[in-house]
């Protein structure tokens, strides 16, 4: 009989030990354990991401600079292949650093004749960021020098260029038209800007005209 309490009260005994251990805890240091571990991990996986974030920020900002750096080359590029005048005034009203750049050039329109002009300009100014801008134009409407107050008709090409030490252009020759385009933009944001320097001149010949696309008021 005090056998079969024994083993009766036995069994009572592991049944309580085993309820105790399936309702035991973690303890303060597993706690602190497994809260430092979960820090790290969200710090390096944190981490990772603002790298990513920083990465893909700088081959868009390279992208969209590349993209206005094109845009600017291609547009004088094809203005000066077909110029047969250009005008380069020394200043503009505003700012003597502010440049404006006009031709005359062969309309590309095949409706239009060999004799049919079209007057084209480009517009640099250190407001707005270093801004470019373009107009264009049937003659004889003149294209008159401008200021940043006065910007009505002229297309943005891009901002963010700034002069690398000579004006944005310079080099110019009236006779035989001929520029050079310098300046430089922010590639990829981080304070590393890509320099551009390119030389253009027509292939109309020496300058023949008599009505011109530039007027001074």
């Amino acid at each position: 009989m005090q056998h079969k309490k024994r083993r009766h009260i036995s069994r009572l005994l592991a049944r309580l030990r085993e309820r105790r251990s399936n309702e035991a805890g973690y303890t303060l240091v597993e706690v602190l354990i497994y809260s430092s571990l979960m820090v790290l991990i969200f710090t390096l996986v944190g981490g990772i991401l603002l790298n990513a974030m920083e990465s893909e920020q700088k081959v868009l900002a390279s992208a969209d600079a590349n993209g206005v750096s094109q845009l600017i080359v291609t547009s004088i590029s094809s203005g000066m292949r077909n110029a047969t005048q250009l005008d380069l005034p020394e200043n503009t009203p505003d700012d003597p650093d502010d440049q404006l750049l006009v031709l005359t050039t062969v309309s590309s329109d095949p409706a239009q004749t060999a004799a049919d002009r079209v007057c084209q300009a480009w517009f640099y100014t250190e407001e707005n960021g270093g801004a470019m801008y373009y107009q264009r134009g049937a003659t004889p409407e003149a294209i008159n020098a401008t200021s940043v107050d006065n910007l009505t008709g002229w297309t943005l090409l891009g901002s963010g260029l700034f002069p690398n030490g000579q004006p944005i252009f310079s080099g110019a020759n009236t006779v035989n038209p001929a520029i050079t385009l310098n300046f430089m933009i922010n590639a990829d944001g981080d304070g590393s800007p890509a320099l551009i320097s390119t030389a253009f001149k027509t292939r109309q010949g020496p300058s023949t005209e008599t009505a011109r696309c530039f007027e001074i008021e």
